[in-house]
């Protein structure tokens, strides 16, 4: 997983290129703790750990923003309209977050591609899926949109067009004229 800092050199690259190398739309995390990463491991199979802790949910995504250049990117390229991504802490899942608090199956994203954005569902977690720090209920799919913070129990993540993403790193990559 590229940091933000590792991705600067690409944002010299023009969009269409850039757009070709990393699909149309991107969740960036702040790397998870490697004692969480360690016990998701061990937990495998089992049942998921019930830790959410989405009081702090706003607080930590400004620490997320303070420290950008740290933050992983995952790349996700819906190739077709109504293409799914999985979302869980397991091996199989198209996106997989190592955090305890993630169910094995979490969330479900579909690329609408008339939207060109992704809708989000949870499918029965323990501990939730939030667009912007609202809980979304069983079964419910809602649309995102560039900038949402996105949470899968307490793993949170912000939800960015690649466009935006490569903006962004233009505005602060050296060199740049």
């Amino acid at each position: 997983m590229p940091s933000v800092k590792q991705l600067r050199p690409f944002a010299l690259a023009t969009l269409e290129a850039f757009l070709d190398a990393s699909g149309p739309v991107v969740l960036v995390q702040q790397p998870p703790e490697p004692v969480f990463q360690q016990v998701a491991m061990r937990l495998g199979e089992a049942r998921t750990v019930g830790m959410a802790h989405r009081t702090r949910l706003v607080d930590r995504l400004l620490v997320m923003l303070r420290g950008f250049d740290a933050l992983e990117v995952h790349f996700l390229r819906p190739e077709k309209d109504g293409q799914e991504i999985t979302v869980g802490r397991i091996e199989g899942c198209t996106l997989v977050v190592p955090d305890p608090s993630v169910s094995k199956h979490h969330a479900t994203l579909r690329w609408n591609a008339e939207a060109h954005d992704c809708s989000v569902r949870d499918v029965g977690s323990m501990n939730g899926t939030w667009v912007n720090a609202q809980a979304l209920g069983p079964e419910q799919e809602r649309m995102l949109n560039d900038g949402d913070a996105l949470a899968f129990g307490d793993a949170q993540f912000l939800y960015l067009r690649t466009e935006t993403l490569h903006a962004h790193l233009r505005m602060a990559s050296p060199g740049r004229g």
